[in-house]
């Protein structure tokens, strides 16, 4: 071969290789031009500065992981199949449990169902060294949905769903027409104030008392993978201290009566375990880092205050941490709690009363919630804004919820001045037709342009049934 023929050959494989590495390492390009986009918004504070989409890790960016890398000996892979072979007996209910978050399976009933009809079994036992086929595995990679979250917080336009519906069977397959609707984050249940726990947790009260028992979320990865997969920001709320399971399931959380030694407001229709117990504090966090740790992007908490409803002077409360005003209680636990979830790598958001905007002391000391303190420990504040929560006359309007846009506008003009430039401010906006003369598409849009012209970052829709028919039928794309 002569000098010439081996210059061309040699520079030809130098460029089929260097195409080659380019178009190997061209996502993690794309991360790390992203992630350094994702730092300089984060450092500066320049939400809206960009596009608002360039605060989110490219969604042609996956980081995968071994989806059996550490599953228990019991349990191997071969082949696209997945056996079970135990070396004591088990039923089916308890085996389906403990696998399904390795199959595509999102409904507990389905999985178990298949279980028992795909393999032999003595009254729903498998026995120990039976074999067990568990189908639609899922695949030896797949998306860590740890490592992929959001880096920065989204511009959400948001809808929430409570646990039942997130965990129901058509939920999943609603997320395209939802994303073809224009929204882009999904808040869901994982804790309501019945104290209902939609996941399998492995926090010791879930286990001792039995929390999620009727939780609606079998699937919590798939629920979350398949969000992703459709470019939605997930968004995990959870009601803390209004917790009725936990309320009833130990007496000493409970808020005691100065006056009878007992618990306190006992025939209200709302059951409040003491905000200012460290044991009712521990909790929570610990249950806000486990569902941090399973990989959503954020932990939204609502009820992050003290009850409003009641005899205020009759409360009798536990203060673990020594005496303390309402609000530094409030403020004490939400730094304790920032600093664990923000660890465990989601960020946090909390829900603050509409009214706690126009900063009034009476209102400020009923509920616990001070903006300028509460803002230095989340990373988000959602004040409720709906407008039909205003009392009628307030600032002058007879029927406050026929003024969407002023109400929004004004709630959240408040808040970022009260907040400055520590938190992002994202309303909730309402989404349901109470106290309002004309709920259409036209009051959906007037509360949009009024959360936009305010300088808010993203929004939320509430309507406590999901129903959002004239949320769809707006302008919010």
């Amino acid at each position: 071969m002569s000098n010439k023929l081996k210059y061309f050959f040699y520079a030809g494989i130098s460029v089929i290789a260097a195409i080659f590495i380019i178009s190997a390492s061209y996502k993690y390009i794309v991360y790390i031009n992203d992630y350094i986009k994702s730092f300089v918004i984060r450092t500066f504070n320049l939400y809206g500065s960009f596009d608002e989409n360039v605060s989110i890790i490219s969604s042609n960016y996956k980081i995968y992981r071994k989806t059996f890398s550490n599953v228990p000996d019991e349990i191997f892979h071969f082949a696209n199949m997945l056996f079970y072979k135990g070396n004591k007996d088990i039923g089916f209910n308890e085996l389906s449990s403990s696998l399904i978050e390795l199959t595509d399976y999102y409904k507990l009933n389905s999985f178990k169902n298949n279980l028992s009809s795909k393999n032999r079994s003595n009254k729903n036992i498998v026995n120990s060294g039976e074999l067990i086929l568990i189908e639609k595995s899922l695949p030896p990679f797949t998306i860590d949905i740890k490592k992929s979250r959001a880096k920065t917080i989204r511009f959400t336009k948001g809808l929430y769903f409570s646990g039942d519906r997130a965990g129901s069977d058509s939920f999943l397959s609603k997320l395209p027409e939802l994303k073809a609707a224009g929204i882009n984050a999904i808040v869901f249940d994982i804790k309501d104030v019945t104290g209902i726990v939609h996941f399998k947790s492995r926090v010791k009260e879930v286990i001792d008392y039995n929390l999620s028992q009727k939780g609606s979320i079998d699937n919590l990865p798939k629920l979350i993978r398949v969000c992703r997969e459709n470019g939605m920001y997930t968004i995990a709320r959870m009601a803390v201290f209004h917790d009725q399971a936990l309320w009833a399931s130990d007496p000493s959380l409970r808020i005691k009566s100065k006056s009878t030694g007992k618990e306190w407001n006992p025939k209200s229709h709302e059951l409040w375990c003491d905000p200012s117990n460290r044991k009712v504090q521990d909790y929570n966090i610990a249950l806000a880092v486990e569902i941090a740790e399973a990989g959503v992007d954020e932990i939204q908490f609502d009820y992050i205050r003290f009850p409003t409803l009641g005899d205020r002077h009759d409360a009798d409360f536990a203060y673990s941490d020594g005496k303390m005003e309402r609000f530094e209680v409030i403020t004490h636990f939400l730094q304790k709690a920032h600093e664990r979830i923000a660890k465990a790598g989601a960020f946090l958001s909390i829900d603050i009363f509409g009214v706690v905007a126009w900063g009034k002391d009476v209102d400020i000391n009923s509920t616990g919630q001070q903006i300028q303190l509460l803002a230095e420990h989340c990373d988000v504040i959602s004040p409720m804004l709906y407008p039909s929560h205003f009392n009628d006359n307030f600032d002058g309007f007879r029927n406050p919820g026929d003024h969407p846009y002023y109400f929004i506008l004004e709630g959240c003009k408040k808040v970022k001045s009260l907040a400055g430039d520590k938190a992002i401010i994202r309303p909730w906006l309402q989404a349901f037709a109470l106290r309002t003369s004309n709920f259409n598409s036209a009051y959906i849009n007037e509360q949009v342009r009024a959360s936009n012209d305010s300088g808010a970052y993203g929004y939320l829709f509430w309507n406590a049934s999901n129903r959002y028919t004239v949320v769809f039928n707006s302008s919010i794309k």
